[in-house]
Formats: structure tokens, sequence, C-alpha cells
């Protein structure tokens, strides 16, 4: 089983690729980060869970050491969030290897913490936000097509 070290001198095991999908087995309990294809990554906020600086920062680490630093599109799942705290935002926004965020969730609050930068600078990237994973899915596509010509 391959590990990735974080700076925080964490190593979290990586699932073997099964279907071409790797997934991190550990790592922060709030939030999942699976490899969906190349330069596509998908994280997912666990339901009811609050999303702390703590855990933007190890995404953040564990995005780097996935994809070696080049450029990715990202799938963001925020479906049932309780709290995603104004640091975490901060880290979000100011993620460089992102191509594009596609916000997934399903309610208005959903929706509010998506859009809830509070007063935070925009992600350097573009984002919008989907109710409807085929959607953000064939969005997420046109980007990273598009960068790919």
């Amino acid at each position: 089983m391959t590990t990735l070290t974080c700076t925080d001198n964490n190593q979290y095991p990586l699932a073997e690729e099964s279907q071409g999908q790797q997934t991190l087995d550990a790592g922060p309990a709030n939030v999942s980060l699976e490899v969906e294809g190349e330069a596509f990554l998908r994280i997912t906020f666990r339901p009811g869970s609050r999303i702390t600086g703590a855990d933007g920062i190890r995404v953040r680490e564990q995005l780097l050491a996935l994809t070696g630093g080049t450029g990715c599109v990202v799938l963001l799942q925020v479906t049932g969030v309780d709290y995603v705290s104004r640091e975490a935002v901060r880290v979000f926004s100011e993620a460089v290897t992102v191509k594009a965020f596609a916000f997934l969730g399903r309610t208005p609050m959903d929706r509010v913490i998506a859009h809830g930068r509070r007063g935070l600078p925009l992600p350097l990237c573009p984002s919008r936000y989907f109710t409807d994973e085929s959607e953000a899915l064939a969005w997420l596509n046109t980007i990273s097509s598009v960068g790919n010509d």
C-alpha cells in the first residue's frame, strides 16, 4: 500500500488503484478525497460535519501530493455540511493548482455554504454551484478540455 506523508508528518495510506480510482483511506474525518481520473478530484465533506481550517490545510496537502502540483478540476460535495470555517474557505479559495471548483449540494443551506466567502477573495479559478452531479461533471469536463487544447 502506498502512503502519503504530509507536512504535518502524518502518513495517510492510499488505497491501491481499482477501476481507475484512488481513495484516501485515512485523513481528516470530516473530508474524503478521491482521484476520479487524470486531473480530476472529488472532495466530499461529510454530512453534518464542521469543516475547519485544519481540514482545509490537510486537503490542500493531500491534493498537492496526489496531483504532484499539477492542475486539476475539483468536484466539491457540500451536501448536508453544518459549517465551514472562514479559515477553511480561505484555504480553498487560495488553491493555486485547482483549475475549477464545481460545488455540489442539494439544499438552500448547501448553496449558502458553497457561496459563503464572507468577505474573502474569490477563488483563483472558475467556480459554480450545482444541484445535479451530471451537470457539474459536464461543466468540469468542459473546463478541463479547454485547458488541454
